[in-house]
């Protein structure tokens, strides 16, 4: 058994050093690397310096940890920046360091609320206080500014028998999980105050949970809808350099339509986001003859472009159907295609010159489109990381489609972070989900998050797959996260309501 005091009372540097290290390690855990098991120890072992300090203390080790977790995690900022946006090097990492202080927070003050405001036994500490503040703040770390809810530790989980929660609670519901158990184990190094070891409790709760993901993994939460659909998806692999040059204009439009008229067999075929380097109203001509050719084969097509409002002369990220349907991007890239705080943050734009980068964003509430049969829930690029904003489709989608390019973030993990995030999506929403992407990773994601198939990274390729369709709603769709946050929040309630009245008695 260990006594945390033992390293919980060294020199403060010495700690928040080793914390700042383990944190760094977390995105091993992540993909393209799979470690998903690190997330467990890493963890505990941030719980149990904070176990028992003051508040500040426990805000301090929390930040340190969450540094090194965001720092390393989100340092392929810095491709996207620096490379194609021609920020300086030095104002980028600046930038990637800020924003990783700013995300740091979040963990950091969910671990000082819970030292400042309850004290209980280590069980309940480690166990319950610690894991559901976590998942509080890991919720609201989604919704700041409009959210950021990238590295998310449930998603690292897609591949563990943890993913049988995702139907029922979502990536925040497995997350909830990790740090649950990451807590458990913590406890199981330590020692009652009678002396016996928390181990005898831990260990079997530990393995209930695991056991219990793989037994929900075995329920199929929703039905075939229809007969399956050939699905082609386009992968183009446009240097992002290049992606608006005018000399690339034409080749890019004429490679995407060689390769459509080559699987006009497909029932669908989807190009990736804004793969048409110019404004719809530009194009009508070019686009016209795609879909003469398209209609004499029963071919239909989904593609990305921009489309701009001739009356306010604004444009949206969009994706279209020849036959007049289009879906506008809802949830813009903060920065990259819009400015929030313009006041405060409007310098930025001195900095770094990125292509659309001032664009307008759609309704909450559009229709759904409707293709090959199908009716499709559209996101495009980071949408998918908002677990609210595919559950705006759903269950009234039969089918998922992301559109995206990752171009900007080179051979970085982010491309596979990304398609790991798209995977809880499709597990919580118990469908198909197509990512179409400018270089990869383009795949076909079953309803279980399960990969049937996929492009390699930075290839032209044309990704074609017979697609079933789903439909039914998983019980995640119906009640999203609402039942987690009013459950955390009625627990941490009672827990401190309790505390007060034992408090009051003593006294």
């Amino acid at each position: 058994m260990i006594n945390p005091q033992l390293f919980q009372n060294r020199a403060w540097y010495q700690l928040e050093l080793v914390l700042l290290l383990c944190g760094a390690l977390l995105p091993f855990s992540f993909a393209p690397y799979g470690l998903f098991w690190l997330q467990f120890p890493l963890l505990g072992f941030l719980f149990l310096s904070c176990l028992d300090q003051k508040p500040g203390v426990a805000f301090r080790r929390g930040f340190f940890f969450s540094m090194g977790w965001f720092a390393h995690g989100l340092h392929w900022l810095f491709y996207s920046l620096h490379f194609h946006g021609g920020m300086p090097s030095s104002v980028a990492v600046i930038t990637v360091v800020l924003m990783a202080a700013c995300l740091s927070l979040f963990p950091a003050f969910s671990l000082f609320l819970s030292n400042r405001f309850i004290k209980t036994t280590p069980l309940f500490m480690l166990a319950l206080i610690y894991p559901v503040n976590w998942m509080l703040f890991d919720w609201l770390r989604g919704y700041f500014l409009t959210g950021f809810p990238w590295l998310q530790p449930g998603s690292a989980q897609i591949d563990s028998w943890l993913a049988g929660y995702g139907p029922l609670v979502g990536g925040l519901g497995i997350g909830l999980m990790v740090v649950v158990i990451a807590g458990l184990l913590a406890l199981s190094v330590l020692k009652r105050k009678s002396g016996s070891a928390y181990f005898k409790t831990a260990l079997p709760l530990v393995l209930g949970i695991f056991m219990s993901g793989f037994l929900l993994n075995l329920i199929d939460w929703t039905e075939p809808a229809g007969e399956p659909i050939k699905v082609s998806m386009i992968q183009g692999n446009i240097a992002q350099e290049n992606k608006w040059r005018r000399d690339h204009r034409w080749p890019t439009m004429k490679m995407y339509r060689e390769l459509t008229l080559q699987n006009l067999q497909s029932d669908l075929i989807i190009w990736p986001e804004t793969a048409l380097p110019d404004y719809r109203n530009r194009v009508p001509v070019y686009l016209k003859q795609l879909k003469d050719e398209a209609e004499k084969s029963g071919a239909e097509i989904l593609l990305g472009v921009f489309v701009r409002n001739l009356q306010t002369r604004r444009y949206y990220n969009s994706v279209i159907t020849l036959d007049g349907q289009v879906y506008k991007k809802r949830h813009l890239v903060p920065l990259g295609e819009y400015f929030p705080l313009r006041p405060l943050l409007g310098f930025f734009a001195q900095w770094v010159n990125i292509p659309m980068s001032d664009i307008d964003s759609g309704d909450a509430e559009q229709p759904l489109i409707k293709v090959a049969g199908q009716t499709v829930g559209v996101s495009i690029c980071f949408e998918d990381a908002f677990d609210r904003n595919v559950l705006l489709d759903l269950p009234q989608a039969t089918l998922l489609v992301n559109v995206s390019n990752d171009a900007w973030f080179e051979d970085s993990p982010q491309p596979w972070q990304h398609h790991q995030i798209a995977r809880m999506r499709a597990l919580e929403a118990g469908r198909t989900l197509l990512r179409a992407t400018n270089t990869g990773v383009s795949s076909v994601i079953g309803p279980k998050g399960n990969v049937l198939a996929q492009s390699a990274q930075f290839r032209r390729e044309v990704l074609t797959f017979d697609v079933q369709g789903y439909q039914g709603a998983t019980p995640y769709v119906l009640w999203g996260n609402y039942l987690l946050i009013i459950s955390a929040l009625i627990m941490l309630f009672v827990f401190y309501k309790m505390q007060r009245r034992n408090k009051s008695s003593t006294d």
